[in-house]
């Protein structure tokens, strides 16, 4: 596998100084990414493989293909390395459910694409799996951004838009109470093994936006 190297191609108004360490600091950057890549694919492999397990650096390390030197230059602990693996699924989720909700113009088929992306982490057995082998290997990190606060605060953001259309008189209230609400309801599924029915969706979707609520125009 040959490393990736950064574009070769002069900046507009670039020096020939500049351009070289451009040159440089870029492939080092590039080589980087791709290690730290592969520890995050690594890890995320090994509790895929065994959800129950509590993966080691060293099988990290040798799965990943990369020397613990590597390891150490981007993350100073296993914790860290779970911290960005999390985070990564939560930027991931973030964006499956902006593309989701783009699809719509109606704001309850907006809020139903977000539950339904959400709820896809306890429908899925493998995606299930995975999932609470990564709850559980960052549950002790505060830092953890999946299913965290800034996980929820993200989601909320996305929903404020669909609650004020549908006539939300404090939709960013009504945006944070509902992202908190559909991912304890995620949770529930995932910790007791249950798959969320369309009914159960269809549920949470009516108590976020009753029935009754009338769509506001837009201006």
């Amino acid at each position: 596998m040959t490393s990736p190297h950064v574009e070769d191609g002069p900046v507009d108004g670039e020096s020939l100084v500049a351009r070289a360490v451009r040159r440089r600091t870029g492939d080092r950057y590039a080589i980087a990414r791709d290690e730290v890549r592969r520890l995050l694919d690594a890890g995320m492999e090994l509790m895929r493989d065994d959800p129950n397990g509590n993966p080691r650096i060293v099988e990290i390390v040798r799965r990943a293909r990369v020397s613990n030197d590597a390891f150490y230059r981007a993350f100073r602990s296993k914790d860290d390395l779970m911290a960005a693996i999390a985070d990564d699924g939560a930027r991931r989720l973030i964006g499956h459910i902006r593309r989701r909700c783009a699809r719509y113009t109606d704001p309850v088929d907006q809020v139903r694409a977000c539950v339904q992306v959400v709820f896809r982490q306890a429908v899925d057995q493998e995606v299930a799996a995975t999932t609470r082998a990564v709850l559980r290997n960052t549950s002790r990190d505060g830092r953890s951004a999946f299913g965290g606060v800034e996980l929820r605060r993200r989601i909320a953001e996305l929903l404020a838009g669909p609650l004020r259309a549908a006539g939300s008189p404090d939709p960013e209230r009504d945006a944070m109470v509902a992202a908190c609400a559909i991912f304890a309801v995620m949770e529930q599924f995932l910790w007791t093994e249950r798959v969320p029915t369309a009914a159960d969706v269809e549920h949470l979707v009516a108590w976020i936006v009753p029935p009754n609520h009338g769509v506001v125009d837009a201006v």
